[in-house]
């Protein structure tokens, strides 16, 4: 997908994550740059592999994290910012 940017992926994954964020009572229009999926409880390991699966299929990219720090994969902006990159990688 050209052009793909980090908005693009974030309406996705907050779209995707809507019921979590929704049973967490968390107002997805107040999520910060610096919001940790993880931590704020909203996905565990077994939600963050559906997650990166899921934006690997709607995207049509693969994914690597070997690249990025553990604790920072499930940070928005870092994640957001991560597969950005790798899809403009991949569409050069």
């Amino acid at each position: 997908m050209a052009n793909l940017s980090k908005d693009d992926i974030r309406g996705f994954i907050l779209e995707h994550l809507k019921s979590s964020f929704e049973d967490n009572g968390i107002d997805v229009e107040s999520i910060q740059k610096d919001f940790d999926l993880m931590k704020m409880g909203i996905i565990d390991s077994l939600g963050f592999i559906q997650l990166v699966g899921a934006i690997e299929e709607h995207f049509n990219i693969e994914i690597d994290f070997e690249e990025l720090d553990a604790d920072q994969l499930t940070v928005m902006e870092t994640l957001c910012n991560y597969i950005a990159e790798k899809a403009i990688e991949k569409n050069s």
